[in-house]
């Protein structure tokens, strides 16, 4: 196995100093990117589950307006919220 030579000039030191930066820059985006999508998959689950309660709601109801007004705003939740996370994943990508 061969050892890598410690940098003797100072155009090596830079340059082996920059690319332990830019490998560690590359780690940071890298788990900032697993992050954000985490952080959208759990905001994605708990608008999910909200609008499920909402939609239950709107089953329990008697009154058919009331239905149809709580269900259009639960769909129209999840179009934004899915426009939302769609334009968000594209972003981390």
């Amino acid at each position: 196995m061969a050892t890598k030579e410690a940098p003797t000039t100072p155009t090596e030191t830079f340059e082996a100093g920059y690319e332990q930066y830019k490998q560690f820059s590359e780690q940071v985006l890298d788990a900032a990117r697993k992050a954000g999508v985490q952080s959208i998959d759990a905001y994605e689950k708990a608008v999910d589950r909200a609008l499920g309660i909402e939609r239950k709601l709107a089953g329990a109801t008697k009154q058919e307006w009331l239905k149809g007004l709580i269900d259009s705003h639960a769909d129209m939740a999840h179009e934004l919220t899915a426009a939302y996370t769609g334009a968000v994943r594209g972003l981390l990508s």
